[in-house]
């Protein structure tokens, strides 16, 4: 793991947090202290990441691309609210937490980029329950759930679209059963009903693989047996998935890994992940090493300026989240509310980021964008 660009990426999100401070949930017994911003700096949206070890690079790389899109607008004097960032540990109690905590402060007028998946699902619950009427933008949030809460603003492709795409793709191969690994009970319980219930509209059969409490993940990839569908969904993030493969790799069965967009590519081929085992990456966004859309240029210039490392779907991603963001928020000014900032977002008007097109569907989402690469059995990229 290449540790010292994790440092260096740590560096920087805590230098563009401003004035607010950096808070932990680190358990139940946790104190939580938040600053409040300097005199006459207006509103604040917020950030609330999951840094489990599961889930920490993925909120790393998406709160990455945000950053990079406030600090882009800035150099540029673009009138940019301040971005604060809440940091937990992905638990329902976190949740609950910086939910209270962001009601009790009046300057924080929108949540922006919830990551990962299970804390943006809780933060989202938690907010109802507390009656909290403020804006979630572009939370990390491939389940459906929620897509007709007034409140919710998802920008990229749900797991029914990115599924839909694989399963598109696989049929004109006949598959017609699809495995679904879950890294854990936790995982199952989260994510289970709506992906078989997504599996039944699509009308194809799946067998649902968890791995058990305690068991590494890599055992339990060596340990599948023969009767193992060929196409296995990975239903977890990059951690997880390079752990499975190698059990996979070891036990010398030969099949198909498709993840979705949780996982990144970088950060997977940096983890020592199993050899031999072809694997499918669905993305949500264009490719961000080789589009030549104007505002993924931006971001690869403004990546390779700041932190001098490779693109990567989740940070571009993160990027168009901030991008939009900030361009939504630029229309309310500094004299806003989360009354005003809410109405402003749910008039959902088409922003055209420098060639990327945020518009949302009726009661859905911004984009159904999904494309997909293989890493082949050699080890190499197709498409």
């Amino acid at each position: 793991m290449n540790l010292p660009l994790f440092s260096q990426r740590r560096r920087f999100l805590q230098g563009t947090v401003g004035a607010a401070a950096l808070a932990a949930f680190a358990g139940p017994s946790s104190a939580v202290a938040q600053s409040r911003p300097a005199e006459g700096a207006g509103p604040r949206v917020t950030q609330l990441l999951d840094m489990s070890s599961e889930q920490q690079e993925l909120s790393r790389d998406y709160a990455t691309g945000i950053r990079l899109a406030f600090a882009e607008l800035k150099r540029g004097n673009a009138p940019v609210p301040q971005l604060s960032t809440i940091e937990t540990d992905g638990s329902a109690l976190a949740a609950r937490n910086a939910i209270q905590l962001i009601k009790n402060d009046p300057s924080q007028v929108a949540l922006l980029g919830t990551v990962g998946e299970g804390l943006a699902l809780s933060t989202l619950k938690e907010a109802g329950q507390a009656r909290l009427d403020i804006a979630h933008v572009a939370p990390w949030l491939a389940d459906s759930q929620f897509d007709a809460d007034a409140r919710l603003f998802g920008l990229f492709a749900s797991r029914e679209s990115q599924i839909r795409y694989v399963v598109k793709n696989l049929a004109t191969m006949g598959v017609t059963e699809l495995g679904m690994v879950y890294p854990n009970a936790g995982q199952s319980d989260v994510l289970r009903a709506s992906t078989e219930a997504i599996s039944a509209r699509l009308q194809i059969k799946v067998r649902s693989l968890v791995v058990p409490p305690g068991q590494d993940l890599a055992l339990f990839g060596s340990q599948l047996g023969a009767d193992t569908p060929y196409f296995l969904v990975f239903m977890g993030a990059s951690i997880e998935l390079a752990q499975f493969t190698r059990g996979l790799s070891k036990r010398g069965l030969q099949r198909y890994v498709v993840c979705l967009a949780d996982v990144d590519t970088n950060t997977f081929l940096q983890l020592d992940p199993g050899k031999g085992v072809p694997i499918i990456f669905t993305q949500v966004v264009p490719n961000p090493h080789s589009s030549k859309v104007a505002v993924v240029r931006a971001y690869r210039d403004a990546l390779q300026r700041l932190f001098d490392e490779p693109p990567s779907p989740v940070s571009l991603a993160g990027y168009l989240a901030g991008r939009y963001a900030a361009a939504v928020l630029a229309s309310v000014g500094q004299d806003s509310t989360r009354a005003r900032v809410l109405a402003e977002f749910q008039r959902r008007r088409p922003v055209d980021l420098a060639g990327w097109r945020v518009e949302f569907s009726e009661g859905g989402r911004a984009s159904t964008f999904v494309s997909q690469t293989l890493l082949n059995a050699q080890g190499a990229f197709v498409g």
